[in-house]
């Protein structure tokens, strides 16, 4: 119990205070490693403590990251398109954020799109097709959307039928947890990366959730 209290009390606290002051100069804008990961922690800890100005550092970074997508930044689910767009639908999933997803994410189901799935023959989470699949399942399975219509194409939808059959699509906690599975060593927070995967956002997701 001690260990717990002096996680809430003392270890989370110093966590959003350091990416606070850090967070807008992290240049990755990712799922792991970059800006979306660092708010996928600040709307759990506003959550849990209840306090609004964790909220609203969110909506600042969410906008940073809206302002600094690129046509040239990947498709992938670890730094590029696929795992920024999983995190949007999952705050409007969860009731963190508002809006209608289709008008959200119509350029990044756009650029998803441009990627040939039958040539595709990396099938990892971060880089490859699973966790490209992640997304689109995400995206097709949407409640946040408004129009009946799906975001991808029947082309698009028939090919990711055909390479992605045997691809099982885990919850969002299960997601989650794989990427915060390593974490960092050593209590110095100013020694960690920023991220979720092995950095301050994975360590403060991980006991803001509970988990």
């Amino acid at each position: 119990m001690a260990n717990l209290k002096h996680i809430e009390n003392e270890l989370l606290p110093r966590i959003a205070r350091h990416l606070i002051v850090y967070a807008s100069f992290v240049p990755d804008i990712g799922l792991y490693h970059g800006k979306m990961g660092i708010v996928l922690f600040f709307v759990h800890y506003a959550r849990f403590t209840g306090k609004q100005l964790y909220h609203e550092f969110a909506g600042e970074l969410l906008n940073e990251i809206y302002e600094e997508i690129h046509t040239d930044l990947p498709v992938n689910f670890e730094s590029g398109l696929c795992g920024i767009g999983w995190g949007i639908e999952y705050l409007l999933q969860n009731g963190f954020m508002e809006g209608d997803s289709d008008e959200i994410l119509a350029d990044i189901d756009a650029k998803v799109m441009e990627r040939n799935l039958l040539r595709i023959s990396d099938y990892s989470i971060k880089t490859g097709l699973e966790g490209i699949s992640y997304y689109i399942c995400k995206r097709i399975n949407s409640p946040s959307r408004k129009s009946e219509c799906l975001p991808f194409d029947e082309t698009f939808l028939s090919d990711w039928h055909t390479v992605a059959s045997s691809i099982s699509i885990p919850e969002d906690k299960v997601i989650l947890d794989t990427i915060i599975n390593t974490l960092p060593k050593g209590e110095d927070i100013t020694s960690w990366k920023y991220g979720l995967e092995n950095g301050c956002a994975g360590v403060g997701l991980k006991n803001s959730m509970g988990q």
